[in-house]
């Protein structure tokens, strides 16, 4: 094969990647609006059709509707949070500079190369190292030198500190400026689930078993308990994954050893 066909092999790839890459970022914005649609019906059903159409006594209501708002509120924050804070991408400090970039791209061998990016390193508070040997990384794409635990997404088209994985119900990328939101939105969502999946699974008991009066919301209930039962233990096993590694201070990445880009 010649170099022509080579190169030619290598575009030909690289567009079919980016496609893929602008397919998945469409797609997460769908799959962000489905999550505010599942909050939305979840929400109209307990309140409406659970708490003011099924259950009669006012001090049940009224502890129902501050113990589920004060869960979705946190939630739905956290979630927020998550999906609006940008990524964090290293600092302008770590850019090389347009001669070295130049110097960089003309040259193939690989210890000239790692003179250029230790040259550039050495005014670095943060001193680059890949497992503790010193091999500085650099990203083409952004055309700057890598901490530790910045990777390149290639969804997002950036290097980002400390990343763990790109999520598409996120439409965003999970790392060092939004992790903190992403574990506790799990953890208050597994809350959440719990608490309304509890309360609906009573209220059917009693539907079911006429102490309550019969009603249209029945069948609401019922899927609103199916629903949160499903997602609860989801979200649990999601949720004890990633306090796992946050004590182990790991990333997924890291604890995939996907550790190229």
């Amino acid at each position: 094969m010649s170099k022509e066909d080579k190169d030619n092999e290598m575009k030909t790839k690289d567009q079919e990647e980016a496609d893929i890459h602008s397919f998945m970022r469409k797609a997460a914005r769908i799959m962000v609006l489905l999550i505010i649609g599942i909050f939305a019906s979840c929400y109209y059903i307990f309140v409406v059709e659970l708490c003011i159409f099924t259950v009669q006594l006012l001090e049940a209501k009224v502890t129902f509707l501050v113990i589920f708002h004060m869960l979705f509120l946190l939630c739905v924050c956290c979630y927020l949070r998550t999906v609006m804070t940008p990524p964090a991408v290293p600092p302008a400090k770590f850019r090389l500079w347009e001669s070295d970039i130049q110097l960089y791209q003309s040259d193939e061998r690989p210890e000239v190369l790692q003179k250029i990016l230790i040259h550039k390193a050495k005014d670095l508070t943060v001193y680059c190292t890949v497992n503790s040997q010193t091999s500085l990384r650099y990203c083409k794409t952004c055309k700057l030198l890598k901490p530790n635990r910045c990777y390149h997404c290639p969804v997002c088209n950036i290097c980002i500190l400390k990343l763990d994985h790109h999520c598409v119900f996120l439409n965003n990328c999970v790392g060092l400026s939004n992790y903190k939101f992403f574990l506790l939105f799990l953890l208050y969502a597994v809350l959440l689930c719990i608490f309304t999946s509890a309360v609906s699974l009573y209220c059917s008991i009693l539907l079911w078993t006429h102490q309550l009066p019969n009603s249209q919301s029945k069948i609401p209930i019922i899927v609103l308990f199916i629903l949160c039962t499903l997602f609860s233990i989801a979200l649990f096993q999601l949720f004890r994954y990633h306090f796992n590694l946050a004590v182990r201070n790991i990333s997924e990445r890291e604890y995939h050893g996907d550790t190229e880009e």
